[in-house]
């Protein structure tokens, strides 16, 4: 039995979160954590390819003096790096994912096919949840 879906997951995020949850708290709050980690990771791959919307650049006024002659005003601009997001949000959610998936020392070897190399931790997972099932 899994824990009631929270609200405001996308597609793959549910994917996760179904994939993940149990009736663990702790492990539920590492679930949703990847469930969210995982949506995150497909908003940035949108904007990356042009079909999401983000605002690239901040402004932000510090200081304004005006003294009747002179004006000064400093201004902050910050630039977005949506790849560099993407590539730390991955690297969160695979940290996740270890955490949630014994090591592989540990794991009880079973007489089904192994799963191939080069499939994500997300998909091993799910591997194992299908022959527990």
């Amino acid at each position: 039995m899994t824990a009631e879906v929270p609200a405001g997951l996308g597609e793959r995020g549910l994917e996760v979160w179904k994939a993940l949850s149990g009736t663990d708290v702790a492990r539920n709050a590492l679930a949703l954590e990847a469930a969210r980690t995982a949506d995150r990771l497909d908003e940035l791959d949108n904007i990356i390819q042009g079909k999401g919307v983000l605002n690239l650049m901040q402004f932000r006024l510090h200081a304004f003096e005006d003294d009747g002659e002179d004006r000064n005003i400093n201004v902050e601009v910050k630039f977005a790096a949506p790849l560099a997001e993407a590539r730390q949000q991955a690297i969160a959610l695979a940290t996740i994912l270890t955490k949630l998936s014994p090591p592989e020392a540990d794991a009880k070897p079973t007489s089904a096919k192994p799963v191939p190399a080069g499939v994500t931790p997300l998909d091993r997972i799910r591997a194992r949840n299908l022959k527990k099932a």
